[in-house]
């Protein structure tokens, strides 16, 4: 099955746009049951002659989910999806903006084009209460606090292979950069067997999509520009994601010494409230040591 490739923002908006679809998406990636959206914010890419291509895309909704528990919510979502890490300051400036216009929880979704350096396809960065003077996990959903703190999900659209052993996974397979036609990134050939109804409707408009003659043109425009951007910004994209990467792997290697230490200083027969205090964590942070 030959599928228009759902990271342009041309056919990630049209999945967006169909009720049905956009509710399958949220609620997979939020693994949660979506009652109703109502888009309120929609951007697209942007040709700017002085700055080159903004290679932001950004759809956000009001909305209604249920919980496992049966409880409904009323949340924001806020959607984006980027090519490049330049983009984060963009993802800085949208989310400042919500925290004045909205009165709801933000949840946020972010479909990036390339790695960061976690080592999954999707993963979630949920904010826990925790009591400053034990370190415990309160189980809080006090209002005030959900407004003023969010949840952040991520998919790393270059880290997806093949697999359709989960809901996430039948999802996810839609947004794999692999088995591209004829050299273009516009369209790529799909070759799983779905037997799921929501992702059978996606892929439906997907398909659609790369025959349609106008989404086709439209699709090559934005790859056009899309490669004259990278030729024009690529050294210093390339520079940001290096700094990033080292930034990383010094934090990695700080936290691997810091295990060590405690490993030794268990190894000495200190206590975990000596340990706690040697090394400036909480005692429920050396626990997890």
């Amino acid at each position: 099955m030959i599928i228009a490739n759902p990271i342009y923002d041309v056919i990630f908006k049209r999945l967006l746009e169909n009720d049905r679809v956009a509710k399958f998406l949220i609620g997979t990636i939020l693994d949660c049951k979506v009652i109703s959206l109502t888009p309120t914010v929609i951007e697209r890419t942007k040709h700017d002659k002085g700055n080159g291509v903004l290679t932001l895309f950004r759809m956000d909704f009001a909305a209604t989910i249920k919980k496992e528990t049966g409880e409904e919510k009323r949340v924001f979502i806020e959607m984006q999806k980027a090519k490049h890490l330049a983009d984060i300051t963009r993802f800085r400036e949208y989310l400042g903006t919500e925290y004045i216009t909205s009165t709801l929880p933000i949840i946020s979704i972010y479909i990036l084009g390339f790695n960061l350096t976690v080592d999954s396809v999707a993963f979630g960065n949920f904010p826990i209460c925790r009591d400053l003077r034990t370190g415990e996990s309160l189980n809080s959903h006090d209002p005030f606090v959900e407004k003023l703190t969010h949840t952040a999900y991520f998919v790393q659209t270059k880290r997806i292979t093949p697999s359709i052993n989960t809901r996430l996974d039948k999802l996810l397979s839609i947004f794999e950069q692999a088995n591209f036609i004829s050299g273009s990134e516009t369209t790529k050939d799909y070759a799983l067997n779905i037997d799921d109804p929501e992702l059978k409707e996606t892929l439906d408009i997907l398909r659609y999509a790369a025959a349609d003659s106008e989404t086709r043109k439209e699709l090559d425009e934005e790859e056009y520009y899309q490669r004259a951007m990278r030729q024009m910004f690529g050294e210093q994209y390339d520079k940001m994601e290096k700094q990033a990467q080292e930034l990383a792997n010094a934090k990695r290697e700080t936290e691997e010494t810091k295990r060590d230490f405690v490993n030794e200083l268990r190894k000495l027969g200190k206590s975990v409230s000596e340990i706690a205090r040697i090394v400036k964590l909480t005692e429920a942070e050396v626990e997890k040591i």
